[in-house]
């Protein structure tokens, strides 16, 4: 089988491929530090596929039950239960309907948006699932992207998407990386330097070595920075500070009126 040989630039990027070449299994060549490569054969890739996974982002999915029943249960909503359930005890039934259909209402028109935004995102990540060309056994083919595993030798080409995070073995490529980094001219990818996953082609063929897949990209780290963890953002902290503040003093006042109101009483 032919075998590919790149150079690494510079010394951080020729010690990060020699670890990553090793734990593949990978031919170094004493003599001048380049990684040669003929791809994996099936037998290989299936072993890694079970070691680093598929090569596609972790997804949480949200029962939409689950969605529009916490919508009833925010700091808001939650103020609106407490005033349902006062105008209830004091038997004021349209009041009461009045805001339960505010509330319904609310949480209708949040979850619709809510949902709708989350389909869409959905939507493009099945049509964005790319084939990769790669050599497995020898033979270049067409398979899904998410079954690339590292060491994997892939081809890149004119308007393909760059299936994970490549090093170009020979050549030159121009990619498109606006959708990682807004840039909207194409940057030239030299020899020994690594396409992104998520970048697009724009000119050029080249084969390239697959350094991570999936969750270990670049784009997959910046993904996972960006999960919702549970913890409020800055926006919410402020609202919820906000309403805090608001119950405060209307629970103030209200004592406030409670007592004047008291004192005349007793004093009339």
């Amino acid at each position: 089988s032919n075998v590919l040989s790149t150079d690494i630039p510079d010394d951080i990027e020729r010690q990060q491929a020699i670890a990553v070449s090793m734990s593949l299994g990978l031919v170094l060549d004493g003599s001048n530090g380049d990684l040669k490569v003929s791809g994996h054969s099936s037998a290989e890739a299936a072993v890694l596929l079970q070691i680093h996974g598929k090569n596609e982002l972790p997804s949480k999915v949200i029962p939409k039950w689950y969605i529009f029943v916490s919508l009833l249960w925010e700091p808001m909503p939650v103020m609106i239960w407490i005033a349902i359930a006062i105008e209830a005890a004091l038997g004021k039934w349209m009041d009461m309907s009045i805001l339960l259909a505010i509330q319904i209402a609310n949480a209708s028109i949040a979850y619709y948006e809510t949902t709708k935004s989350g389909d869409a995102v959905a939507a493009l990540k099945a049509s964005l699932r790319p084939e990769a060309t790669v050599k497995r056994d020898g033979i270049w083919k067409s398979i899904d992207a998410s079954l690339l595993v590292p060491g994997d030798l892939v081809l890149l080409s004119t308007g393909a998407a760059v299936p994970a995070d490549c090093t170009v073995c020979e050549g030159t490529l121009e990619i498109d990386q606006s959708s990682l980094t807004g840039e909207s001219i194409p940057i030239s990818v030299f020899k020994g330097e690594l396409c992104k996953m998520g970048s697009t082609v724009a000119r050029g063929e080249v084969e390239g070595l697959v350094m991570s897949t999936g969750a270990n990209t670049f784009f997959g780290r910046t993904a996972s920075l960006l999960q919702n963890d549970g913890e409020l953002s800055n926006l919410q902290n402020i609202l919820m500070d906000i309403m805090i503040v608001l119950v405060v003093i209307s629970l103030t006042l209200c004592a406030v009126v409670y007592l004047h109101l008291a004192h005349i009483t007793s004093v009339v």
